[in-house]
């Protein structure tokens, strides 16, 4: 067996489906990661449905780390708990499919290097892989485009690595992006990155934020600022990239100001140049 991880948010229903998904799939031990800073109110929700279940960890954490530093934190609870395996990420408006366990597992009988695996990803009526970030532009697409590289989604990903206590996540992301910059460093550090053809996650999509809310447009939009940094290895690059990505990401705001009806993604984009947005 092996470990698995989600991070829970103010839904109990919600991350129920997910744990239920895990637990008969055949993982173990879960550990749900609180970050719903609401004093433990909707965690005892969850805590007494499964009080009867076997294998799950609870922690009581009091802030919202947000995802990158929540799972950082859970990955090195688990560590410190004894358990030293491969886990699994994944996010609670994600249901795993039976069969998962096995399948994620199957590329690591050969591994000799730090390893990420992910399943396919079924979302909103459609199907994705592999994504492709375009490090000068801001772009996320489907398919490769001239400069772009791929990353795994983060919404399932299995972390096969020596040492657990390390940071997976960069911490300077609260949300969104920090994916593209782990599948970014990861190859870069010599890792590898699979994934899976066959094998297919059912994933919600934004539940816990919702589309064009506040909190997605602000963090989506910060995330692509900070990785004209992350990115980059020298002050002029990383000058460049924020210069090129202006275009896009004022039309994306644009955009989606327009199909979402709402200033939310305008007002997200003009704080990414304050200090503390």
């Amino acid at each position: 067996m092996s470990a698995a991880i989600t991070i829970h948010f103010r839904d109990p229903k919600l991350t129920a489906l997910c744990i239920n998904s895990l637990l008969v799939d055949g993982w173990a031990p879960i550990l749900i990661w609180d970050n719903s800073a609401d004093d433990g109110r909707t965690l005892r929700v969850l805590q007494e449905a499964f009080s009867e279940t076997p294998g799950i960890i609870w922690t009581d954490n009091n802030n919202n780390l947000g995802f990158g530093k929540g799972m950082n934190a859970a990955m090195a609870e688990l560590e410190r708990l004894g358990y030293s395996g491969p886990i699994l990420l994944v996010n609670n408006d994600a249901r795993i499919i039976k069969g998962m366990h096995a399948a994620l597992h199957a590329p690591l009988r050969a591994a000799t290097l730090p390893t990420l695996v992910a399943p396919r990803i079924k979302q909103n009526g459609r199907e994705h892989g592999w994504l492709h970030y375009q490090p000068w532009l801001a772009l996320v697409t489907r398919k490769h485009l001239p400069g772009s590289f791929a990353y795994l989604s983060g919404c399932c990903l299995l972390v096969h690595r020596i040492d657990n206590t390390q940071p997976l996540f960069d911490r300077d992301f609260f949300m969104y992006g920090e994916d593209v910059e782990l599948s970014w460093r990861w190859e870069k550090q010599g890792g590898k990155l699979v994934l899976l053809d066959g094998v297919w996650l059912h994933h919600a999509g934004s539940a816990s934020t919702g589309q064009a809310s506040v909190t997605y447009e602000k963090y989506t939009a910060k995330s692509h600022w900070l990785l004209a940094g992350k990115l980059t290895t020298a002050h002029w690059q990383t000058v460049l990239a924020q210069g090129l990505r202006l275009p896009s990401l004022s039309l994306r705001a644009g955009v989606r100001a327009l199909r979402y009806r709402t200033l939310e993604p305008l007002r997200a984009f003009i704080n990414i140049f304050r200090v503390n947005p």
